[in-house]
């Protein structure tokens, strides 16, 4: 920590990343803070107590409904973008793998503002004021329109943001993820206290706080020994002697996926909703959908089995994506390193994918252990449905919180490394005369 800060206050770069950062954080809370009008918070209170994935993919992905600002929508229609992009870029006839990187950073965005166009509709449809307020003309479909430009606008806002602190700043998206958690979490601890203590004030409530707290810091404990375990295969070097040089491995995490099932499982499973409530919009609602959306919520066990899926199939994808066995035996096979007792080329492949996939079933049980158990619990208290997905977002907010601080120790180290063997300006200077 006092390294960090002596490399913020000492080295010009990392100082200009570190203002950067704070710059882009001061204007996403002023955009959280920015109210849309005409909203009916009876109605918005109703829609989020009824549809538990739609406000949580909000609140995973930096935004939040309840406050229902320029930035309510958060960075869900963005992931929701990249999971249509990749089903596309997996369909070879579309020869997507050609595009330039300007055009592909280009059409991203146009599915982010399409997926935010959708998402901003249902929920305007579903939160305006009945009759319209004079400041959208007392008109209820100007009063629809605004309010979908205006979250698909604060929605495609927060991506440059993102785009820009990952330029410029520290943390990338992970920054605004967090700050925007910790912003949500305030209020809903306050909630939370308020409906199972303040409310009901006894001695079984304050045993319930007790025992929930214990557990959570339990919970948090877990999550970040679980997050920083990793398997190490060691590597050794064909032109260095073994017994001169530092150990060398291929770490493998326990949870090889990180956070990104969580945040992308979510964030699908809120879009599949999203189209579906879309849909019924424009007509109405029929029997098949209407049963529909309540068998497949997030407090239904039909919902919870759909969603575990999502989650386990995303899991070990982002495992594979995030440690590429070909690409890492390829990189060993071409300097001439190895894997200590494995042939180079394909046996190597081989090793690291076994590995892997033991590792991925691990993580996989383990993400979907914590994101069921209070999900379970929900399905015989509701009122606790919307508590226990709050579980998932400590999965996410730890993650990327390590994720923030894994980049601040690698520029902190990168800032104050010392050259081995020095050079004097005075021996440059003669060097170019």
């Amino acid at each position: 920590m006092i390294k960090a800060f002596k490399t913020i206050v000492f080295h010009k770069d990392f100082r200009s990343r570190f203002l950067w950062t704070a710059l882009i954080l001061i204007v996403f809370e002023i955009g959280q803070n920015i109210l849309i009008p005409g909203i009916d918070r009876a109605r918005l209170t109703k829609l989020i107590g009824s549809q538990y994935a739609l406000n949580l993919a909000a609140s995973v992905t930096g935004g939040n409904l309840h406050r229902f600002s320029l930035l309510a929508l958060g960075l869900g229609p963005y992931m929701s973008a990249l999971i249509v992009w990749q089903a596309l870029s997996s369909i070879k006839a579309f020869h997507l793998d050609r595009i330039s990187e300007r055009g592909d950073h280009l059409l991203k965005m146009l599915i982010t503002i399409f997926v935010a166009l959708i998402q901003g509709f249902v929920i305007a449809q579903q939160v305006k004021t009945s009759p319209a307020p004079d400041l959208y003309w007392s008109n209820p479909f100007a009063a629809t329109l605004m309010i979908t430009l205006l979250v698909t606008t604060g929605a495609v806002f927060l991506s440059w943001l993102s785009d820009m602190n990952a330029e410029l700043g520290i943390g990338g998206p992970s920054a605004l993820i967090v700050a925007g958690m910790v912003s949500g979490w305030f209020m809903q601890i306050r909630n939370f206290l308020n409906d199972y203590l303040f409310d009901n004030f006894n001695l079984n409530a304050i045993i319930l706080i007790f025992v929930l707290g214990c557990a959570m810091l339990f919970i948090l404990m877990m999550m970040v020994f679980m997050y920083e375990a990793e398997l190490r295969l060691p590597v050794a070097h064909i032109t260095i002697d073994s017994s001169l040089s530092a150990d060398t491995y291929i770490p493998i995490k326990l949870v090889p996926a990180g956070a990104m099932p969580f945040m992308f499982a979510i964030s699908f499973y809120a879009f599949a909703r999203y189209l579906l409530l879309f849909v019924a919009s424009f007509s109405s609602e029929p029997a098949w959908m209407t049963s529909l959306l309540k068998n497949t919520n997030l407090d239904q066990s039909n919902g919870i089995i759909l969603y575990l899926l999502v989650l386990s199939l995303l899991s070990y994808a982002f495992a594979f994506l995030n440690i590429n066995p070909s690409d890492i035996a390829e990189k060993l096979q071409k300097s001439g390193d190895y894997i200590w007792n494995i042939r180079p080329g394909r046996p190597t492949r081989k090793y690291i994918s076994r590995h892997l996939i033991r590792m991925s079933l691990v993580g996989t049980l383990y993400i979907d252990l914590v994101s069921a158990v209070p999900l379970a619990i929900g399905t015989r208290d509701p009122s606790f449905t919307g508590y226990g997905l709050y579980v998932g977002m400590l999965i996410t907010l730890v993650s990327m919180l390590l994720t923030v601080v894994d980049q601040v120790k690698a520029l902190t180290e990168k800032y104050n490394y010392n050259p081995l063997l020095p050079i004097s300006q005075e021996r440059v200077g003669r060097g170019h005369s």
